[in-house]
């Protein structure tokens, strides 16, 4: 029986910081006719005399001045006519004419966040980089299938968390969610960026970064700005937290009219064609934590792209779409606990480290690089030279080193 949705509502401001709630146990392993006239005909009228009358003779006709006139005007005006159609240019004057050819002469760009090809006014667009959870019971998400970038990596007790990066300007989203907490690593994607970063609270860790002045993203907290956010009564809390594109470019506006993008896209290539793309590709598996958080990506050759699986069932959004990537990126980091934490991590994404790229059907062994919080990550095969990648979306799995990624 399908449930019954309630209006989504603005979500108030909260009174309390996150919900320790955030810290779950480790998850289980588990998953008309036409019409007549209907007259009758009319009866032959009865016999009658014949009567033959002799016609008299005919009056003899004048004819009127006035009417000789009038015949002599129709004339002179047909005459001239004739005249100016047997006498005309043989030029064509086309100045009033419909043109038939195209007036669209503008020159497609690749956007600096995904590279795919966009009017030059939306190349170098701003971010918004929003926080969305993935436990069990906040499935399935809204708009992670329209993500030009999207960054996953492990929570507390093995659950899995995703960053969604979307183009200011770009499609408009009705739903974006559930938004959810943040953490430090994903705070350090962000700041690559400079993006408006949107979630509903955090760990302690990150809430003090956010604060300081070292930080170098737009924090947007749903818990100052709860009107940019709404709760959707048909789903159980926390996991009903979303917001929308229109929303967050209010929000943009609000908090940093004059951002300007600062960094540097990366490389990317035309596609493989069709004939040069592999028969046969393994898929890729990666694991994560428990069952319920193995993800597999899966090649489709004609399309070109790898859709993504959760717990060996297609990744789909609420709306019921695949998710699926144009290349998948998987960054081994080294992963731990933060010190006097029992649970909360902390991932090193200053540095270098393996990385795995799988593009046009092939996996490509190589390293990550990032020289520093707000440095570009940069992806570089085993002799050092720039992989490039296809036009997005892009999905960028943050791995520890000591989990296994088969393919």
């Amino acid at each position: 029986m399908a449930s019954k949705t309630k209006k989504p509502k603005s979500s108030p401001e909260p009174l309390q910081p996150e919900p320790e709630e955030d810290i779950l146990p480790a998850p289980a392993s588990d998953p008309k006719p036409e019409v007549h006239s209907d007259q009758p005909a009319q009866p032959a009228s009865p016999t009658q005399p014949k009567v033959v009358k002799t016609p008299g003779p005919k009056p003899k006709r004048v004819i009127p001045v006035w009417a000789w006139v009038a015949i002599g005007i129709i004339v002179l005006g047909g005459a001239a006519a004739l005249g100016f159609m047997f006498n005309r240019p043989t030029t064509t004057d086309t100045t009033n004419q419909p043109l038939n050819q195209n007036t669209n002469t503008t020159q497609l760009v690749p956007r600096l966040l995904d590279g795919v090809l966009v009017p030059p006014d939306q190349a170098k667009s701003n971010t918004y980089a929003v926080m969305i959870e993935n436990e069990i019971s906040s499935r399935p998400p809204s708009a992670l299938d329209k993500a030009s970038v999207v960054y996953s990596a492990l929570a507390e007790g093995g659950i899995t968390r995703f960053m969604a990066l979307y183009p200011v300007g770009g499609e408009k989203l009705a739903q974006i969610g559930p938004v959810r907490s943040a953490r430090p690593y994903f705070i350090t994607e962000a700041e690559e960026y400079k993006a408006l970063y949107v979630h509903a609270g955090g760990s302690p860790q990150a809430l003090s970064y956010l604060k300081s002045s070292k930080s170098n993203v737009v924090d947007f907290n749903q818990f100052s700005h709860g009107g940019n956010f709404i709760r959707d009564d048909s789903r159980a809390a926390p996991h009903n937290l979303y917001t929308d594109s229109d929303k967050l470019f209010l929000g943009l506006k609000q908090m940093a009219p004059n951002l300007t993008p600062t960094y540097t896209s990366w490389t990317f290539k035309d596609e493989a064609a069709f004939d040069t793309r592999p028969t046969t590709v393994n898929d890729i598996v990666i694991n994560y934590s428990a069952f319920n958080y193995k993800v597999k990506y899966t090649y489709d050759r004609v399309q070109n792209r790898y859709q993504r699986f959760q717990a060996d069932k297609a990744h789909v959004t609420r709306q019921g779409d695949q998710i699926y990537a144009k290349d998948v990126i998987v960054e081994f980091v080294k992963t731990g606990l933060i010190p006097g934490e029992k649970q909360r991590l902390q991932m090193e994404l200053v540095g270098t480290g393996r990385m795995l790229l799988f593009r046009d059907g092939a996996a490509i062994e190589g390293t990550w690089k990032k020289d520093s919080n707000t440095g570009r990550t940069q992806f570089l095969d085993k002799d050092g030279n720039t992989l490039a990648l296809n036009p997005g979306p892009i999905w960028i799995e943050l791995v520890p080193t000591d989990r296994t990624v088969t393919y």
